[in-house]
Parts: structure tokens; C-alpha cells; sequence
């Protein structure tokens, strides 16, 4: 048999499988006829499965070098007056009672947390605070007194465990003033939010950059919470009582 009679052989195909072909534009070499002779009935046409076809190696890796997605991330940023704060730090201080203003911090982060019933849904307001190669977390309880939250911080200053794996809503994260001034800030693992405060004393002010995942809290709350913040450290006489 030459080529040009073996192309005219004809498949052995059902009137009805191969319409039922034609409509799902199936070729007809593709099936495998389970009638007499190898005929290609319609339960052949229906119950065909491609075969897919192999991934290359090379497609493989290409996917596996993907950046995983983005989280949406909403940041904020303040400037903070201080003067208040510096007079009644300096007034407690000759009167015997030494407070700094990371004590003051910390007890500001958690009254915003009491005060904004939005933020909730976050969980327990347990807040931590960055500490060179490693962090501690504070749970903020609103009765606690500034003078007993300064203890635990000087405790924790002074132990050297670490609690990056204590789950913690915010982390705390406090800057000595400079030129250079981040103006983001990624979240820590485990952290829906992310404060970082840079202090210049010397000139009464504070520069607070708020970092949130905006699907843990909304870009509306996340302001909020700044501005809140921003109003109890410019008033802190309300962060005493």
C-alpha cells in the first residue's frame, strides 16, 4: 500500500460518534474505538479524557520563583508635640517619680486599644516592644498604674528572653531623632500593626509612622488609631488617671 492509499483509509467510526466528535472538536486518531473491528462508537466520544500534556522542568521553576503576593498594607504618619509631656516627666522626677517616656508610650498604645472598640477583632492588645535582636511583650491592662508598667519594662530590659513568637497585635518599635527617617516600616511576622517612633527630646517632638494590614484593620481605623494615639501623648495627664 502506497502513502497516498494509506491516507485514504478510513476510521471505522459510529454516524452518531462521529458527529458527537465534530461538536466537541475531538479528531478522530485521538479516540480509541471500543466497538467490533476497533469501530469508535459514542461512549468512546463521551467518555474521552485528554491526556495533559507534561510540565517542563523550567516551567516549574519559573513558578517557583514568583514573589508570593503582596499583603495590603496601609502606613500613617504624625508629628507628636511633646512639650506637656517633657514638663510633667520633669515635674514627677523632682518630686521622686522617675518615669521615661517609654513607660509613657506603652501605656498610651494600650489606652488607644481600650478606648477604640474597632480594634477588637484583633484579639487581646498585647503590645511589643523591639528590643535589639529580639522583643518582649507586654499584655496592656487598663487599670495597670504607669509606675508598675515601668517595672515590668525594666524587668524585661533586664532578662534576656525572647518573645518573637508571643503573639502581640502591635509591635513598638522606638528611634533616636536623626536627618533620615523611615517613611515605611514592614510588619513583623505575627503583628497586625507596627509603631515606630522617632524621639527627639531636645526638640519636644515625635515623629510616629503606624504600619497596619489593612485586611486585619481597615485604612480608616488605622488613622483613627493614630490620631487617638497622637491626642493622649499631647494630653498626658489622662494617661495617669
Amino acid at each position: 500500500m502506497n502513502v497516498a492509499l494509506a491516507q485514504t483509509v478510513r476510521v471505522a467510526v459510529s454516524p452518531y460518534a462521529r458527529r458527537l466528535a465534530r461538536e466537541r472538536s475531538l479528531p478522530l486518531e485521538a479516540l480509541r474505538g471500543s466497538g467490533p473491528g476497533g469501530r469508535i462508537l459514542a461512549a468512546d466520544v463521551v467518555n474521552f479524557v485528554p491526556v495533559a500534556a507534561p510540565v517542563s522542568p523550567e516551567v516549574v521553576a519559573a513558578a517557583a520563583a514568583l514573589p508570593p503576593a503582596a499583603s495590603r498594607i496601609a502606613a500613617f504618619a504624625t508629628s507628636v508635640a511633646l512639650g506637656a509631656l517633657h514638663d510633667l516627666l520633669a515635674a514627677l522626677e523632682r518630686s521622686g517619680h522617675v518615669l521615661a517616656i517609654d513607660d509613657v508610650l506603652l501605656r498610651a498604645v494600650g489606652r488607644v486599644f481600650a478606648e477604640m472598640p474597632d480594634t477588637a477583632k484583633l484579639g487581646d492588645a498585647s503590645v511589643a516592644l523591639e528590643l535589639p535582636g529580639r522583643q518582649t511583650v507586654f499584655a496592656m491592662i487598663p487599670e495597670m498604674s504607669l509606675t508598675s508598667l515601668r517595672t515590668m519594662r525594666l524587668a524585661a530590659l533586664a532578662d534576656s528572653r525572647d518573645e518573637t513568637e508571643t503573639p502581640a497585635v502591635l509591635s513598638l518599635r522606638l528611634l533616636p531623632a536623626r536627618d533620615i527617617r523611615p517613611v515605611m516600616m514592614p510588619l513583623l511576622p505575627g503583628r497586625a500593626m507596627r509603631l515606630t517612633v522617632s524621639l527627639d527630646m531636645a526638640a519636644d517632638h515625635a515623629e510616629c509612622l503606624l504600619t497596619a494590614d489593612a485586611a486585619s484593620m481597615g485604612e480608616a481605623a488605622a488613622a483613627a488609631w493614630l490620631a487617638t494615639l497622637k491626642s493622649a501623648i499631647e494630653q498626658p495627664l489622662r494617661l495617669f488617671v
